[in-house]
């Protein structure tokens, strides 16, 4: 019997020799196998951490699916965040017109956190769109992203008509300074910093902005 099932085991590993697919992290097909088994949230919860360190482009489907469970969304988001493959990043944008509320803040942030450039439009659209309920999730998510593209959106939205919109927008767009600096552009990275001085009163976000614009003194494109 034993010898039996270890003729059958050698078998296995022959034709998995001899498979074009690259082999699997043996921790990822571990958790995989997690995660399509009956075991519990807990388990579970770490199979999806464990397939953002060691997870490929393999383990994308597994996580999308649970994009919308009410326990295990975030797990499947941090996992997404580790997986460098673009696959991952295409999961969450196309998450984004079937979720709502909590699980959608939470996809839109994870954009952010990858600085996933392909979702500018969807997060550029929920940034001016507040009735999503996602406008300073994906604002965030945009400084995060901190392009040329995305803080023309926060220089939009900061020279808007909503102060209440004005606020998470100026927040956004000090990160994004921040990042526009380091891309090569300390120009428009002025250009948005002083747009969030004059949108808001004076106070802690205006002192940041204005500190950051001191430190630009003399550099130039």
């Amino acid at each position: 019997m034993i010898a039996s099932r270890l003729l059958v085991l050698s078998l296995v590993a022959l034709a998995l020799a001899g498979c074009t697919t690259p082999a699997r992290n043996p921790a990822s097909t571990a958790a995989l196998a997690v995660l399509a088994s009956e075991a519990g949230v807990h388990e579970k919860a770490r199979a999806c951490q464990e397939l953002g360190v060691f997870g490929g482009p393999e383990s994308v489907p597994a996580l999308a699916r649970l994009l919308n469970h009410e326990v295990l969304a975030d797990y499947a988001r941090s996992g997404l965040e580790g997986i460098s493959d673009p696959s991952a990043g295409q999961a969450l944008r196309q998450a984004l017109g079937s979720l709502e509320g909590r699980n959608l803040a939470g996809v839109v942030n994870s954009l952010g956190v990858r600085r996933e450039r392909s979702a500018l439009p969807e997060l550029q659209a929920l940034a001016l769109d507040p009735k999503r309920g996602v406008a300073a999730e994906a604002m965030a998510s945009l400084g995060m992203i901190g392009t040329v593209d995305a803080s023309k959106t926060l220089q939009q939205i900061l020279k808007g008509d909503s102060a209440s919109q004005r606020v998470p927008a100026a927040h956004a767009a000090l990160v994004a300074a921040e990042h526009l600096v380091r891309a090569g552009n300390p120009a428009f990275a002025r250009d948005l910093l002083n747009d969030v001085i004059h949108a808001l009163p004076a106070g802690s976000v205006t002192v940041v902005a204005q500190r950051q614009l001191d430190a630009l003194k003399g550099r130039t494109n």
